[in-house]
């Protein structure tokens, strides 16, 4: 009997313990993914000229995200012509020359007062959180099925002065203008 609960002890802690391994893993490669969006969709955007004077292409992320961990890869990577900078910002008073601006879900509730200043800043917003472009942000992260695809918020983009191409709104899940 001792050995039956033991092996079954056993075994219950090896299926927990490749499981999580599993999901960390598919949590990993998510962020990666996400890091990939946040590199190249960017590149299919117009910017407001205010950004011109800046010597580097800032990314900032804001709040808590694995995000961090997956854009390490960035070093020597250039958008629009600059070289990538990514920056942990923990208030928008921090975004000067600043073209991306990543919301982490964990800042939800400081949205009201974020998008409006990252917009008049011309700064693209993107976030992985939920309902993202219905709540004023201009590009939300979104999982369909078990692949990572993007929402794009028109009105959100217009008023940052940031306009996409045509390719970026055809490859998109949802345009809300």
């Amino acid at each position: 009997m001792r050995k039956r609960v033991l092996f079954i002890s056993v075994f219950l802690m090896t299926c927990f313990i490749f499981g999580t391994k599993s999901c960390v893993a598919e949590t990993l490669q998510e962020f990666k993914v996400k890091a990939g969006y946040l590199l190249n969709i960017p590149m299919f955007a117009n910017f407001a000229p205010s950004s011109a004077n800046c010597k580097s292409f800032t990314i900032a992320v804001m709040g808590e995200t694995p995000l961090h961990e997956a854009l390490q890869t960035t070093h020597g990577k250039k958008i629009k012509n600059l070289p990538v900078v990514i920056r942990a910002v923990h208030d928008i008073s921090e975004t000067d020359c600043c073209q991306v601006l990543f919301i982490s879900s964990s800042e939800r509730h400081h949205l009201q007062r974020l998008l409006p200043v990252a917009h008049q800043r011309g700064i693209m917003t993107i976030s992985d959180m939920r309902d993202f472009i219905k709540l004023g942000g201009m590009v939300s992260l979104v999982m369909v099925g078990n692949r990572v695809t993007y929402d794009l918020n028109l009105a959100a983009a217009r008023s940052a002065k940031i306009s996409f191409s045509s390719q970026l709104l055809n490859l998109a899940n949802d345009i809300r203008n």
